[in-house]
């Protein structure tokens, strides 16, 4: 078969194509070995591209490595990788890179390392990519610790107390629902935060008919928040929680003011008094934009379940609930471990 002319080109076209400048392949001293298989592996990798295998790489190497992460859902374990507060002057071109690195917008990153205060900047699903990053994150001058989620424990509830005696060097937390008493000294309690929680529940009402014409019938939402402080003594990192609602402050004697949110304050002084040496961190309002880029608010949404409607229609309620109690959990007791 002949060939048409018209398909036929010139070398002369080939001239128009820019050549590289750089080699894009590997120097042989970039290249890891794998200690199972003892093949070579490109250094982008965290496994054998052969047998699976982990690789042993430098901290000079692991600038090479690319990760492809995944988005952790709120109640799968992972590892936390936390800034160190501290001042930074980054360009433009340095941030961008950074949040293209961490996959944050850039200007939510501009606003996270400006914040003064130590914040999750990434949650990744093993130590090993974690550990990959705080290097890749040290090429910018960004130092940072890591935090699993079982140090952190959001789960394990702080206990929740009822009262608080002061005395003169010592202070009496009483337990919640218990007659359960801890004693420490002045000197013992080492941390105070306070916050709130904020919960958002929304009750949606659908019409399913047997055409498939759904309707939505009904929305109903109702917030809530409440005010806490959640404080630490030197031998617990557990903590202890306090809640206005159930909380005796008959100890702030004539100080008692006539509103929870006031006592709570009030509360906060008087700890103040007593502990000075302590820490106290009031940011937490402040810092939910930003704490929430990497521990989203939780979400559940239950199903209320079916009931019958009209003539040949059915109607579907579904209850969808967003607290935040995991997410501050989480930031008091990193407070705790950065101590």
């Amino acid at each position: 078969m002949e060939k048409k002319a018209d398909r036929i080109h010139p070398d002369e076209w080939l001239k128009d194509i820019p050549l590289p400048t750089e080699n894009p392949a590997f120097k042989s001293e970039e290249l890891i070995s794998c200690a199972k298989c003892t093949r070579m592996n490109p250094p982008t990798r965290l496994k054998c591209l052969y047998c699976g295998a982990e690789l042993e790489f430098s901290a000079e190497q692991s600038s090479f490595i690319k990760l492809n992460l995944r988005k952790l859902d709120v109640w799968e374990k992972g590892f936390n990788l936390i800034y160190k507060a501290e001042t930074l002057k980054l360009d433009e071109s340095k941030l961008a890179e950074i949040a293209k690195l961490l996959k944050i917008e850039a200007d939510k990153m501009q606003k996270m390392l400006g914040e003064d205060s130590s914040l999750p900047l990434i949650r990744t699903e093993t130590e090993r990519e974690a550990a990959v990053m705080q290097q890749q994150l040290k090429k910018f001058g960004i130092e940072t610790i890591i935090l699993s989620d079982e140090m952190l424990a959001a789960e394990n509830l702080l206990k929740r107390l009822r009262g608080i005696e002061f005395w003169d060097d010592k202070i009496i937390f009483v337990l919640f629902n218990t007659d359960e008493i801890v004693e420490i000294s002045n000197d013992d309690l080492i941390l105070v935060v306070s916050g709130a929680i904020f919960e958002r529940r929304v009750e949606a009402t659908e019409q399913r008919a047997k055409k498939d014409e759904n309707k939505l019938l009904q929305v109903d939402e109702t917030m809530s928040d409440e005010f806490l402080i959640d404080v630490y003594n030197r031998q617990n990192t557990v903590g202890y929680r306090i809640y206005a609602k159930g909380f005796d402050f008959s100890s702030l004697e004539a100080d008692k003011g006539l509103t929870a949110a006031d006592n709570l304050r009030k509360l906060v002084k008087k700890l103040r008094e007593v502990a000075p040496n302590a820490k106290f961190v009031d940011d937490y309002l402040h810092l939910r934009e930003s704490l929430g880029t990497v521990w989203e608010v939780e979400h559940k949404t239950d199903s209320q379940g079916i009931k019958r409607g009209g003539v040949g229609s059915f109607n579907l309620t579904n209850v969808t609930v967003a607290n935040n109690t995991l997410q501050f959990t989480k930031y008091s007791r990193l407070r705790r471990h950065i101590l």
